[in-house]
Parts: C-alpha cells; sequence; structure tokens
C-alpha cells in the first residue's frame, strides 16, 4: 500500500476530515495540529507534531531533558525531537515505513504517537510556567522517566 491510501484510510476509520494539500494531511488534536506526508525517497509516511514554542527561560534544561528522552527512544516512542529553525517551534516526528504498515497497525501507531505528542507538550508547558524560578532550582517533571512507551 501506497502512503497516501494509508493516510486516507486512516483518515476515514476514524472520521477525520482531513484533505491533501500539497500532499498534506492536517488535523488538530486537542489543539495540537498534526500533519501527515508521505516521504518519497524513503518510501515511508511522516506524522509530526507540533510541540509550540520553547520557553525564552532555562532552555539549556529542557535541551538537556529532551535529549535524554531522544536517546534510544527512551521517552519518544521511536519518534524524533526537533527544532525547526524557520519558526522556533519544536516538533515531534514519527517516520514508519510503508511497507510495514497497513492502515490498522498505522492508526495504532498514530494513537502511540498523539500520546507521546501530549506528554511532550505537557512538559514544554510545565517548563514554560515555572519560568519564573532560578536557573539552579530543580524543576520536578514527571520524574527521571518522562514517558513511558
Amino acid at each position: 500500500m501506497e502512503a497516501s491510501e494509508i493516510i486516507r484510510g486512516f483518515c476515514e476509520k476514524l472520521d477525520i476530515a482531513a484533505l491533501p494539500e500539497d500532499g498534506v494531511w492536517s488535523f488538530e488534536f486537542d489543539s495540537m495540529p498534526v500533519t501527515m506526508f508521505a516521504l518519497e525517497q524513503i518510501r515511508a509516511i511522516a506524522v509530526q507534531g507540533d510541540l509550540g514554542e520553547p520557553p525564552p527561560e532555562r532552555l539549556e534544561q529542557l535541551y538537556k531533558l529532551m535529549l535524554e528522552g531522544q536517546h534510544l527512544f527512551k521517552n519518544t516512542g521511536g519518534a524524533t525531537l526537533s527544532l525547526d529553525p524557520l519558526h522556533g517551534h519544536f516538533f515531534l516526528t514519527l517516520a514508519l515505513p510503508e511497507a510495514l504498515v497497513d492502515v490498522d497497525s498505522f492508526t495504532a501507531s498514530v494513537e502511540h504517537f498523539i500520546s507521546t505528542l501530549e506528554a511532550w507538550r505537557k512538559i514544554i508547558v510545565n517548563f514554560r510556567a515555572s519560568s519564573h524560578r532560578s536557573e539552579n532550582e530543580d524543576v520536578p517533571l514527571f520524574g527521571s522517566d518522562v514517558l513511558r512507551v
């Protein structure tokens, strides 16, 4: 199955009104923008979620937490964390090989991805809300294992 067929099947299955625009399907889940598109050069489907802007303070602590969570995909469920240099937003992106997914497994992967996206969004919001703390003060988030995936 090709990426576009899998994405269409996913949208139909969950009754999501996401029409492709220039090969990109977009929808919102709890005010979080999610996009899906084909990565033709590697025959994969990308699922990407916008985590918002990084907080202006204690950015080094947040980067450290994100890199630790990214290590061996410990707290990302196989997705990658990144910073969009054009817009300054953090993103979570999952790439799934077309040959290894069908509509059902893609749906399960996207549902898991959205759970991971929500958890990282909460972490970033927590950092933003606690930005009034001093840099030397530890900020308890969700324990040593940020996400349980």
